[in-house]
């Protein structure tokens, strides 16, 4: 392992050295290596818990979102099992109650409304399953065929009798009777004889009459399905009450109790309006005499017409499921209990309780049950604040976004759904919540991670310092090194006698002294640079000529860059306003800017200052050279604290980084600006603006 890194190092150290060289690139590798532990170090101890934490929340978002939709479905199954539960109850009820009854021994075909109001009709069957009561099937006899002749003779008695010809239609009567053995036709002709004697006050025989359809055809029906029995009864209460004597009507009144009680207690045929018919009249009848105040007791009367109604209101409900009656044929229950659902178009629900003599057969109305379930499923609306529920017919293929649930055995072809009340507001609220929480979470691991990296940087920016600082104080000591060096060399020459009276003795001092200005700029540098850097370097900006201050650092630098082989030239006008500036420290600015020119272009043999006024009043002051140039990329940090270019031909020369911070410090405290221009290959332009008198401030000028 430790072979491969050395291989590594030594192959990363090989290509940098050829740009840096190899001391360099040995410090640069150990930067990097030192960046790249504290990163490791960084990634293990910040980013990865980071990253655990946000995949936590990412999994917690998920959860609570599963948690949600249970929630819901939770809630969507207890409302439609509150739903069901209304059916539930009204069966419940309904058994309980009903066997109670049988347990009493009491007929629960009677009293339907105790039982269930949602009940309608009650039917008995035997133990064949044949219908017993209240009602029965009736038998398909079909309609007798009328003898020759009959229709006519019934058209022209009836014809007769309306005209009263009472003797005349009697004599028809008679001869229809006598063409006919059939007893619907010789009941119909009996009961037209009767009612012509009657007519004719031969109340006797028109009562002898009677007696004989009684007693030989009471149980026959007629063509319109009445039985002679109940239309006898009826006919002998009538004639009793035209007459109007206190015997007659009491006799009435006491035929139509007979015929009201057998009514209501005997088996009415469905299909067939005789029963309900004449029950109907005769209420009618003893209703009349209640009302002239002939009747009997009004309690009684009351109770029939009560068991009446009950009575034609199963019927008529009867009518209505008749169809269905033959389905609970079939499915005659195999043990005590068995429920019938509603089918499709049915009207009914059906109850089967099992008895020894036979079973019972309870129907109930869909409607009015799926109006109470509706009932139920509006005041559960109005109390559940996000869901709402409603009736669905099975077999639409409905949408599920919550609970459906069948109401069978009762009702299957229903069921409750329960859904949101606006699904597309709940998935609109849960993406925002999501979107929210992904938000902060990723928000918060983007600026943990800019965090992370900002102090990556920080920290590198900080070790590269301490670097630079590093370079700065060896830059530092070579700088010295070399004017010392130059004096000291220079001075031992003279101490020793080695130089020549006269010109070599004169070049000597010339060279000590330009050294020893070599060596004070230096040290002023560094001095100057520590006090801006402790923040306690002030300059005393009075008045002066900048004029003079240009002229004078360009005749300070003139013998070094005339050294160099450079040329100076220079532009300065003649009447330039004075200047509020630090005489000393503008004229630091000049010779740093020369010098940097005398160092980095003196390829190009040629250094230009330039002093003018802009268009807006402000002095602008130019040092531009012909030489190497500063790279594109690097344009922008050259005034930043110890930089040095990376170009290998600045990288030679001696430095120490600190000169254009210094440069720039001491134009900002003036209150000026400082910009480098530098086309590549031809050399860089310096410009220093600073304000005049006349000129307005930098926050203007911007």
């Amino acid at each position: 392992m430790a072979t491969v890194r050395d291989r590594v190092r030594r192959a990363l150290v090989g290509r940098l050295a050829r740009r840096r060289g190899e001391v360099r690139a040995n410090q640069d590798f150990r930067f990097v290596g030192q960046v790249a532990r504290l990163a490791g170090v960084f990634a293990v101890t910040m980013l990865l818990p980071i990253a655990f934490l946000a995949i936590l929340a990412l999994t917690s978002i998920r959860s609570e979102e599963l948690s949600m939709s249970a929630d819901l479905d939770a809630r969507a199954r207890t409302t439609s099992a509150a739903l069901q539960e209304v059916l539930v109850d009204v069966f419940e009820r309904f058994q309980l109650a009903t066997f109670e009854r049988l347990r009493r021994g009491e007929d629960p075909t009677g009293n339907l409304g105790e039982l269930s109001p949602y009940l309608r009709a009650a039917f008995r069957f035997d133990a064949d399953g044949r219908l017993a009561a209240p009602f029965r099937i009736g038998e398909d006899r079909g309609s007798p065929r009328p003898p020759v002749g009959w229709h006519r003779a019934e058209r022209q008695a009836r014809t007769l009798e309306a005209g009263r010809r009472y003797g005349d239609a009697l004599e028809v009567w008679r001869r229809a009777r006598a063409t006919s053995r059939e007893p619907t036709w010789v009941g119909e002709a009996m009961l037209g004889e009767a009612r012509c004697l009657a007519q004719l006050n031969r109340l006797e025989e028109a009562q002898t009459l009677l007696g004989e359809l009684y007693s030989d055809l009471a149980d026959v029906s007629d063509s319109r399905g009445f039985h002679f029995g109940d239309l006898v009864r009826l006919e002998l209460a009538t004639w009793r009450l035209q007459r109007g004597q206190l015997l007659d009507v009491e006799a009435a009144e006491s035929t139509l109790d007979e015929l009201v009680e057998s009514l209501l207690t005997s088996s009415w045929t469905l299909g067939e309006p005789g029963e309900p018919t004449v029950l109907r009249h005769a209420m009618g009848l003893l209703e009349q005499l209640e009302a002239d105040g002939q009747g009997g007791d009004p309690d009684r009367l009351a109770r029939q017409r009560s068991r009446m109604n009950e009575r034609m209101a199963q019927f008529e409900w009867a009518g209505l499921v008749e169809n269905e009656v033959d389905n609970v044929f079939s499915r005659i229950p195999p043990n005590e209990f068995k429920y019938l659902g509603a089918r499709q178009d049915s009207a009914g629900v059906w109850a089967l309780v099992r008895v020894e003599s036979g079973f019972y057969a309870f129907s109930f109305s869909v409607e009015a049950l799926v109006a109470e379930l509706r009932a139920a499923v509006e005041r559960t609306n109005e109390v559940e604040p996000d869901l709402v529920a409603h009736l669905e017919v099975f077999g639409t293929d409905p949408v599920r976004t919550a609970q459906m649930t069948n109401l069978g055995p009762w009702l299957p072809g229903l069921g409750v759904m329960v859904e949101p009340r606006d699904p597309e507001a709940l998935a609109r609220s849960l993406a925002w919540r999501r979107a929210v929480r992904v938000a902060i979470v990723f928000t918060s691991v983007f600026v943990a991670v800019v965090g992370a990296i900002w102090v990556a940087r920080m920290v590198a920016w900080e070790v590269e310092n301490a670097r630079q600082r590093a370079d700065f104080a060896a830059n530092v000591s070579h700088e010295l090194r070399s004017p010392i060096t130059q004096i000291r060399l220079k001075g031992e020459a003279l101490q020793l006698g080695l130089v020549d009276p006269g010109e070599d003795m004169q070049q000597h001092f010339d060279a000590i002294v330009r050294e020893s200005e070599r060596l004070s700029r230096l040290v002023d540098n560094v001095l100057d640079f520590a006090a801006i850097e402790r923040g306690t370097k002030s300059y005393q900006l009075r008045k002066d000529d900048l004029a003079a201050v240009v002229a004078m650092a360009v005749e300070t630098a003139r013998a070094g860059l005339e050294g160099l082989g450079m040329e100076i030239e220079v532009h300065v006008p003649r009447h330039l306003p004075l200047v509020e500036i630090d005489r000393d420290a503008i004229g630091q600015v000049l010779i740093n800017l020369l010098s940097n020119a005398g160092k980095y272009a003196a390829s190009g043999k040629w250094v230009g200052v330039t002093v003018s006024i802009d268009r807006i009043g402000w002095i602008e002051i130019s040092v531009a050279d012909r030489g190497m140039g500063i790279a594109p990329d690097e344009l922008p940090k050259v005034f930043e604290d110890f930089f040095r270019s990376s170009d290998p031909r600045v990288r030679r020369t001696k430095g120490t980084g600190i000169g254009l911070a210094i440069v720039r410090y001491i134009v900002e405290a003036h209150g000026g600006t400082i910009s480098v221009d530098s086309p590549p290959g031809k050399g860089a332009t310096f410009t220093v603006l600073l304000p005049s008198p006349s000129s307005p401030t930098t926050d203007e000028r911007s």
